[in-house]
């Protein structure tokens, strides 16, 4: 049974239950978090599970390290490519730890450290607790015996708003001069008229008053930048196309999504715009079905994340060129996005529904939409006159 008292501005939980060897009590900063905490850990008791750090099992020498479940993970569990690369950055901070020493009170300082000392935004500690996360769950499984509930996952017992700087945390981070509060940033960027007649003008070879030459741009460059803006491929999806997926038939691009599960691929059909049709055009006729469209990629693994960096290094130095604040690459996506649900039809009415506009985009959840649907409150505002 779980009970909630006040202590000096902060609330403490207590429980008692048969299957603890002594009360457990635990203090949080509101008696919201109090009381998520106490009715978790109370429904884990219920089914018999109780959470290893109240366990207060002996340590001995064979009990594994963290560090080691990680490289056990990475190796046999298949993960994604972005927990891949996570996970490997978070190996050697977690080297230290062993498993049955991760308690609830070991997560939140380790949330802590990465809010004082390496003042990471919200959503980048919540992908290190929800990776970390997901290698306990996995090594829980392999370790409990057949019919056993397995203990429970410190990582997955943290309170929502977790990974948010409180105000006792941003007095934290005022003392250690770490610098500012991070926040999630929301990428909400879109192309005014006046900045796509400058990059348009950057990409014709117009030289800027005050600079002493022009921006040097090969013309398939100025392709690669009219597909991502009228179609919203992404960059990787864009440098890989090939020959052979460019449908001028059916006015339409195969594109072989990068955004699958786990890293596999996953196909989808965009269609083109008129003018894209006759730029393609020009640039794959008379290649080789299997020929890759654009010159910036050698067409091996080794070289993608060169050819990656070395594009999204031009895109900048256009967008600075055209002299335009806070703008990336990825905006080119969201402002795609706004024109396929922009289009029009012969009456006025919308071109394409929001199901559509995802199938071109290639996402599966209709949220992501929202996301990328940065419309402009003047454009929606015109249409009432």
């Amino acid at each position: 049974m779980a009970s909630y008292q006040e202590r000096g501005g902060r609330w403490q939980v207590r429980v008692r239950h048969k299957l603890l060897p002594k009360p457990f009590f635990h203090t949080f900063d509101n008696e919201a978090d109090a009381r998520r905490y106490g009715e978790q850990l109370e429904a884990l008791l219920a089914r018999g599970v109780v959470p290893v750090e109240l366990m207060q099992p002996k340590v001995q020498r064979d009990e594994p390290m963290l560090a080691a479940v990680i490289a056990q993970y990475l190796r046999f569990a298949s993960p994604a490519p972005t927990d891949i690369e996570l996970l490997t950055l978070l190996h050697r901070r977690v080297d230290s730890i062993r498993v049955v020493n991760i308690t609830v009170q070991w997560v939140e300082q380790f949330i802590h450290n990465m809010k004082i000392k390496d003042n990471y935004a919200p959503g980048t500690i919540r992908k290190r607790v929800e990776s970390l996360g997901r290698v306990l769950d996995w090594h829980f499984r392999r370790v409990t015996e057949a019919g056993a509930h397995p203990p429970a996952n410190p990582f997955r017992l943290m309170p929502r708003g977790y990974s948010v700087y409180t105000q006792r945390d941003k007095d934290a981070l005022a003392e250690s001069g770490q610098g500012e509060v991070k926040h999630d940033v929301s990428r909400n960027r879109r192309l005014a008229a006046h900045e796509l007649q400058a990059i348009l003008a950057a990409l014709d070879g117009v030289k800027r008053p005050d600079r002493e030459r022009a921006l040097t741009v090969e013309p398939a460059f100025v392709l690669l930048f009219q597909l991502i803006v009228n179609t919203g491929l992404r960059l990787s999806e864009a440098y890989r196309l090939r020959v052979e997926q460019v449908d001028l038939q059916r006015n339409v691009l195969n594109v072989e999504g990068s955004k699958g599960h786990r890293g596999k691929l996953k196909p989808r059909v965009v269609p083109l715009v008129p003018m894209l049709r006759s730029m393609l055009a020009s640039q794959v006729t008379g290649q080789e079905p299997h020929a890759l469209v654009f010159p910036f990629w050698d067409g091996t693994e080794e070289g993608r994340p060169r050819a990656k960096t070395r594009l999204a290094m031009r895109f900048r130095s256009l967008f600075n060129y055209a002299a335009l604040v806070d703008f990336t690459e990825h905006d080119l996506r969201h402002e795609a996005t706004c024109r396929w649900f922009e289009m029009r039809d012969a009456r006025g009415g919308w071109l394409f529904s929001e199901v559509e506009v995802c199938k071109i985009m290639g996402w599966s959840d209709t949220r992501m939409a929202l996301r990328y649907a940065s419309l402009r409150g003047e454009d929606l505002a015109a249409r009432l006159f």
